[in-house]
């Protein structure tokens, strides 16, 4: 968002006032939850890399070991952006006064010859690396289920095969644009595609919640027709949302070609993290279960390629909304049952530390 432009959220205050929420739509808080940030590719051993997320400058890094760990970046001494220091196996070095930190944040050498002040720490956050990303969590440690990023269905203990796509922007909060999946109503009005919906909603754990959403093509018009023709006249698919961060989807269950040849089903990631207050990230990673043998190489490219097209269909009608939207939540109807629930696990997540007012900048992701 360009620093002159004014947030749809400061219009109408008087005759509008928006509906305020303790973390749904609220710039403010940042969950708990896994953040994709830069391509495990791009991290060789001993480079580090400085990264804008959610309001806090990072610095990642890869020791000599091969492990990727995370820090706040500015040195504790001077301020000192620690991206120019050096990677000395898991440590990381100041450039400035040569203060070394260890990788739980711990200054452990002051080469002056002073002791490190007991209580001088920089903050550390979990990382993990998976579909080709390095991801943080806004936490030193967590426990082993949330050191997890959760599976898709089917996609349980699967060998996998993935794409990652090129980042795109939002201009309203990514809470926001996470209700796409699940508002049947605007695949009648904005994609002319007329699907009766029952939905079934399944809180798994705390920090997730998975809604499916299942019905028949009424066949209406020749896109519906075609869909009835390609996936079946049922047609039936599911959105797991984790952290309030992290929104996964599963297309094309039990769809059969021609209501004949079984179709593979057919998955996507959505990760989200805030650019600056106004602006979000979005990064799509399609993901799918890997073929193998001597034409498993093109089933998978078919594969991901497809889920790629399926979504750019719906990305470009969708995207005019989600940019000009001045979300509120007055007028909910029984349809909207599944945005009611999702809003409610929104609001019942754990804040980070990373929870306050968001900064500006022009910082674009990696």
């Amino acid at each position: 968002m360009k620093s002159n432009e004014i947030k749809n959220e400061l219009y109408n205050q008087n005759t509008q006032p928006l509906r305020k929420h303790k973390i749904f739509n609220n710039w403010d808080v940042v969950t708990k939850g896994w953040y994709s940030t830069v391509r495990s590719n791009s991290l060789k051993k001993g480079d580090k890399k400085s990264v804008l997320l959610n309001g806090q400058k990072l610095i990642v890094y890869r020791a000599e070991t091969g492990k990727v760990f995370c820090l706040d970046n500015f040195c504790p001494h001077m301020g000192v952006d620690l991206t120019l220091g050096k990677v000395i196996d898991e440590n990381i070095r100041c450039f400035f006064h040569h203060w070394k930190f260890d990788s739980t944040g711990k200054c452990i050498d002051i080469p002056c010859g002073e002791a490190p002040p007991k209580k001088l720490r920089l903050n550390s956050y979990q990382t993990i690396e998976k579909y080709g990303l390095v991801w943080i969590y806004p936490q030193a440690q967590t426990d082993e289920e949330l050191l997890k990023i959760p599976s898709l269905e089917g996609l349980d203990d699967e060998s996998i095969c993935y794409k990652i796509d090129k980042v795109f922007y939002r201009k309203c909060h990514f809470h926001i644009t996470m209700i796409n999946g699940i508002d049947p109503q605007h695949l009648s009005t904005v994609h002319n595609i007329n699907i009766n919906m029952d939905v079934d909603i399944v809180n798994t754990r705390p920090n997730h919640i998975e809604i499916g959403l299942q019905g028949n093509f009424t066949n209406s018009n020749l896109k519906e027709r075609l869909g009835s023709l390609i996936f079946g006249q049922s047609y039936s698919y599911s959105m797991k949302y984790a952290d309030g961060c992290l929104a996964g989807l599963t297309m094309m269950k039990d769809s059969k070609l021609f209501n004949l040849i079984p179709m593979p089903q057919l998955h996507m990631y959505f990760s989200y993290s805030q650019r600056e207050v106004g602006n979000v990230i979005v990064r799509p990673i399609y993901v799918n279960k890997k073929d193998l043998g001597l034409f498993g190489p093109i089933k998978n490219w078919f594969k991901l390629n497809l889920t790629k097209a399926l979504f750019k269909m719906l990305q470009g009608e969708d995207g005019q909304i989600y940019d000009n939207i001045r979300f509120n939540t007055e007028a909910f109807l029984k349809v909207d049952g599944p945005i009611i629930k999702y809003i409610s696990y929104i609001n019942k997540l754990a804040p980070s530390v990373w929870s306050k007012k968001m900064p500006g900048s022009d910082h674009e992701a990696s």
